[in-house]
């Protein structure tokens, strides 16, 4: 890929090396939590779906996300990129790191588009004023 970073696939060998980041994303996710995630998103072996984590030379892991296969509506082979976490450091090159990585997996499989899936979380109830003082308020820790 490049001297400064390598990509890595995720199985429940590698899982517990890329906990630390996802921890720094959501300390909710417990290590259970994270490897019945793996577990799940790796049960069938498929090289349609995976896991990738994108460490350094050190073997820090600095992004991981997760991947699949599919068609869009033109029947074109599509790279679904989600769970996407990535931490920031200045001066780091881990942005260009994940565009490479991504190009790399989308030519490997023959995929014609790319879509990287943003999560949000549904609103139960319209917010009434500023969402960090409703989630303290109802004792929830706030999601971004």
């Amino acid at each position: 890929m490049n001297e400064h970073f390598q990509a890595l696939p995720i199985d429940h060998r590698h899982a517990i090396a890329a906990y630390p980041l996802v921890f720094m994303h959501d300390a909710s996710i417990s290590t259970e939590q994270w490897l019945q995630f793996v577990h799940e998103r790796c049960r069938d072996g498929s090289p349609q779906a995976g896991l990738i984590a994108i460490r350094d030379c050190r073997g820090v892991i600095h992004a991981v996300f997760s991947y699949r296969i599919d068609c869009d509506l033109r029947v074109r082979r599509r790279l679904n990129i989600g769970d996407l976490i990535v931490a920031h450091l200045p001066g780091s090159q881990i942005d260009n790191a994940v565009a490479t990585v991504v190009a790399d997996v989308s030519a490997q499989f023959g995929c014609q588009t790319v879509t990287i899936e943003r999560p949000f979380m549904t609103l139960h109830r319209p917010r009434t004023g500023c969402p960090t003082t409703d989630a303290l308020k109802h004792g929830r820790r706030r999601v971004n």
